[in-house]
Formats: C-alpha cells, structure tokens, sequence
C-alpha cells in the first residue's frame, strides 16, 4: 500500500506545474498577428474613405466657329464616362460646355484632355480621361457634355460615343445619325432623321420620330436592355424586330398585339422606311401616336 501512495503521488506533481515556455510565446504571437492585422485593416478602411472623398471638378467652355456659309455641317462628340446632351437653342452657333469630375486618392484634372476642333463646319470634341489608376484604382474621371445646336440649320451628320455614360438627343434635324454607349441609355428626338442608328449594350433605348421619310432607314439594338419605337401612326414603314428571350408589344398601330416570337417582320401602311429593332434579353415596344 505504501507503494501504491508513493506513485500516485508522484503522478499528480508530475502535471502541476508552471506552463510551458512554447505554448507562451505561441499565444504572444498570435495575438501580435490580429492586433497587427486589426492595424492594417483599419487602415486600408481609413485610406479608401479618405481616397473617395477627395473630389474636384472645373467647367468648360467651346463656341466653334461657323464655316464660310455661316453654318456648321458635322457635329462629333466623343466621351467616356458622363452624360452628353445634344440641344436646340435659338442662338445661330454652337455652345460646347459641362463639367468635367475628377475623384479618388491622386486624381487631377490636369489629366483630362479635351480636344476640340472645327474646319469648314465639320466640329469634333472628345473628351480623354488617363487609365484607371492609384490605389485599389479608385481614380475616376467623369466629363457631362452639353452641345447647344441651332434650331434652324440641318446637320450632314450627328455622331455620338459613349462608354460609361447616357445620350440624350432632343429634337435633331439631321441627315445622318449615329448614336452609341455601353453602359448608358440613349434617349433620341428627331424632327428629322433619314439614316438613324442608336446602340447601347446594357442601356434602354428610346427613339422618337415626327416623321418617318419613306427612303429612311432607323436601327435600333440593345442587347441587355429595353427598346421603344415611337413614330406617327399614320406612317409607313417595314418592321423587322427580333428578340430572343423577351416580348415585342405593338400599341397604337391598327391590330394591336404583343407577341413572344423571337422575331416579328411586318409592313405598316404602304411599304415605306426600313425600321430594325433587336434585342437579346429586353422588351421592344412598337408606340404610334
């Protein structure tokens, strides 16, 4: 029995003790790494805060001059990021303007290129904004153009591009007109338009028309988005519109109806302008008035 006691002894002062020296330094360690990581995590919160909230911006002006005739033919304007607006006014020149926007940590307005030119007429402005940069590429660069065009004249040609940014376009007269984004809608009033093209990838489209011209041609695509066609009622024209997974409603024209055919050609009054109208996932709308 005495030996039985001596070893039961000897087993519990054998786990009594003070803690083991590398169980110690591992818990010192661990707890440096989360308090180092807490450190760096609320600085990266702090630095992107502080990154976001530094905004500039300054405005612009541009009057191109007339051609030889006292009026303009072209007009072209290129953006990137922001709205461009295309306006009649009563004045008999042009006004280029708007705000140009520079956010995110390092950004600067003296970056921002804009180019302007004018010959015989012809104008040109685009808007050059530096590539994505600075930490966690939170530099952003916005341009909202604004052109006000003479009510009175007809252009040759209107063009439009967009990457990041809407088009709106209210009452143009002009030949031709080519209308383009990626990310934006495009909202489109013609008083008169022959040739009419309008394209955005993932932005709704909305063109209206006073008057259809019988050797017209209007196309309208939007891929990702919806489509609305407004024209007279009382006007001609062949439809030919496609849409693979979403509907095409007609409203206003004799026989109203909605369908979800993948696509739909038709011929409205007596034969007249071409209309193509095509998307993938939106709806296509068909308005007379």
């Amino acid at each position: 029995m005495a030996v039985l006691g001596l070893s039961i002894g000897y087993s519990l002062t054998s786990t009594i003790g003070p803690p083991e020296s590398g169980k110690a330094s591992l818990n010192r360690w661990v707890l440096v790494i989360v308090i180092i990581g807490i450190v760096i995590v609320g600085a990266l919160f702090s630095l992107i805060y502080y990154s976001t909230a530094q905004v500039s911006s300054k405005t612009f002006s541009y009057s191109p001059p007339q051609d030889a005739r006292g009026s303009y033919s072209s007009l072209s304007i290129s953006n990137v990021d922001g709205l461009v607006t295309v306006v009649p006014w009563s004045q008999p020149t042009v006004l280029i303007n708007g705000t140009v926007t520079a956010k995110g940590l390092g950004s600067s307005l003296s970056t921002v290129n804009l180019i302007s030119s004018s010959s015989n007429g012809d104008i040109a402005f685009q808007a050059l904004f530096p590539a994505s940069a600075g930490f966690f590429l939170s530099q952003s660069y916005t341009a909202n153009i604004n052109v006000f065009v003479p009510s009175t004249i007809r252009f040759t040609t209107v063009q439009v591009s967009n990457v990041n940014g809407g088009v709106r376009i209210e009452s143009l007269n002009s030949t031709i007109v080519k209308l383009t984004t990626v990310n934006g809608g495009v909202s489109v009033d013609c008083v008169y338009c022959l040739s009419m093209t309008a394209a955005s990838t993932n932005g709704n489209i909305a063109a209206t028309f006073a008057a259809l011209i019988p050797e017209g041609s209007y196309n309208l695509t939007a891929p990702n988005a919806n489509l609305n066609f407004t024209a007279p009622s009382s006007a001609s024209f062949r439809l030919s519109a496609s849409d693979l997974n979403g509907s095409i409603q007609i409203l206003g024209f004799s026989g109203m109806f909605t369908t979800t055919q993948t696509s739909f050609n038709h011929t409205f009054g007596t034969d007249g302008a071409n209309v193509n109208i095509k998307s993938v996932n939106g709806q296509i709308t068909i308005t007379g008035t």
